[in-house]
């Protein structure tokens, strides 16, 4: 769709920040590759956007991403002069007044639409946008046409559970657009009943984990720009529901998405920490202490890190603990994060002996959970240079992998993959090499999961 006049915003904003045409050209063919999609502009492209073309989406959000990154305050779409309709919003929270209710219809009206679907799921990571900051409020009643039942509680509960098991299970792209579709339809009509006080922060916290759940799930399928705005949203209800430490629990979720993305910073860690109340279960406490160890580790910090582990295993106790996936930290997930922070230290027996405790008590059924631990696993075999341990763990990986859906683990496979081509002579890595190529064709390409 062509314009009438040249793109004066777009250009006093690369020229403020200090970018060539071939600069912002290659900074979106990067950021576009954060969301494995494959894009080949130019600067005769950026010409034609400063004169006046639109190039389609997400490429207006991917602009206004790298401006905002570069000069270091908030670039919105519409100053970008790139939204191709007046109101077209990159930030649900921002473009509603940071108000949760109106901020989910708005996602997930743009989530399930069939002709909105595919260009809002290719949405980018922000990494200039914040999440809502945590403030004191009671949840307001609310005075709608019907009362919410102690049985839609109870079914909020027990949608919780389904979702949370099936992602463990079989990845986050099972079920992804049913959650999304739920939240639409069901999640607000009870947004729309009639509540007194205790009722309503009850409904806020739930309908928060559910979305918690849905921005996992599509952090599952690569679609980190969609996971940030519902993560965001989550945190908003939390707070609305006066729940501090599910408002911890997603910021801790955020900061592990970021860091997963390659962009280090303890800042939301170390935020995620300080939100929670002192009368946080403990297992919620290990849960945040441990993903600090990790980020800290991650930055180099070592001393720092392994202080935090420690912290995190003595907060834990190291007992499972049966209850809601948001009240309880496993014990399995625990020595995950044992082993990623030992890798990134650079000790390797230790993170495989953290990995090994992982699976002994990963459940059986825990197919996702266990592919990633073993992608890791191999990882580390690969890194030490045990090419036949690396094979070995590459077919116990494969198992699991072709019973679940997850694009997140796709990746780690193709990382696997990439590094044993180098050996492919040997006749181990000849094999494990066939079974990969094999289970990598085997499932579906991103843009088609999730649907």
């Amino acid at each position: 769709m062509a314009r009438s006049h040249p793109n004066h915003q777009l250009k006093r904003l690369i020229g403020e920040a200090g970018l060539s045409g071939e600069a912002l050209a290659r900074s979106v063919n990067l950021a576009a590759a954060e969301n494995k999609r494959v894009f080949q502009y130019n600067r005769k492209a950026v010409a034609g956007w400063v004169a006046g073309s639109r190039p389609p989406a997400p490429v207006p959000v991917l602009v206004a991403e790298i401006l905002t990154r570069r000069l270091g305050r908030h670039i919105s779409v519409q100053e970008t002069g790139l939204a191709r309709v007046p109101d077209e919003p990159a930030d649900a929270l921002r473009a509603t007044g940071g108000k949760g209710r109106e901020a989910l219809a708005m996602l997930t009206t743009a989530d399930t639409g069939p002709e909105t679907r595919a260009t809002f799921r290719a949405l980018p990571f922000r990494l200039g946008s914040a999440p809502p900051a945590w403030t004191e409020s009671e949840p307001r009643p609310s005075a709608g046409d019907w009362r919410l039942g102690p049985g839609d509680l109870a079914a909020l509960t027990h949608t919780l559970m389904y979702y949370a098991e099936t992602i463990d299970t079989y990845g986050g792209a099972h079920g992804r657009t049913a959650l999304a579709t739920y939240l639409a339809t069901d999640g607000a009509a009870f947004l729309a009943a009639r509540t007194d006080r205790r009722t309503q922060s009850l409904l806020l916290g739930k309908l928060s984990r559910l979305i918690h759940l849905l921005a996992r799930m599509c952090v599952d399928c690569r679609q980190s720009g969609v996971a940030q705005q519902y993560f965001h949203v989550a945190a908003q209800l939390a707070i609305e529901a006066g729940d501090r430490t599910q408002y911890a629990v997603t910021l801790r979720a955020m900061s592990a998405q970021s860091s997963q993305l390659g962009h280090r910073d303890t800042v939301l860690a170390r935020s995620a920490w300080s939100a929670a109340p002192e009368d946080a279960p403990p297992p919620i406490r290990a849960y945040l202490m441990s993903h600090l160890a990790v980020v800290h580790a991650t930055a180099g910090e070592e001393r720092r890190s392994l202080s935090a582990l420690s912290d995190a295993m003595t907060l834990h106790g190291g007992q499972d603990d049966p209850s809601s996936p948001f009240s309880g930290y496993p014990v399995a997930a625990l020595h995950y994060q044992r082993g990623h922070v030992h890798q990134s230290l650079g000790d390797y027996g230790r993170a495989t002996q953290a990995l090994a405790a992982s699976l002994r008590h990963r459940p059986p059924r825990a197919h996702r959970a266990r592919a990633l631990t073993l992608a890791k696993l191999g990882e580390i075999h690969l890194l030490e240079g045990r090419l036949d341990r690396a094979c070995a763990v590459t077919d116990q990986l494969l198992d699991h992998y072709g019973r679940i859906r997850c694009p997140r683990t796709t990746d780690q496979l193709e990382e696997l993959r990439t590094r044993l081509l180098p050996y492919a002579r040997r006749p181990s890595v000849r094999s494990a090499l066939g079974r990969l190529n094999g289970y990598t064709t085997y499932q579906s390409g991103p843009e088609r999961l999730a649907v």
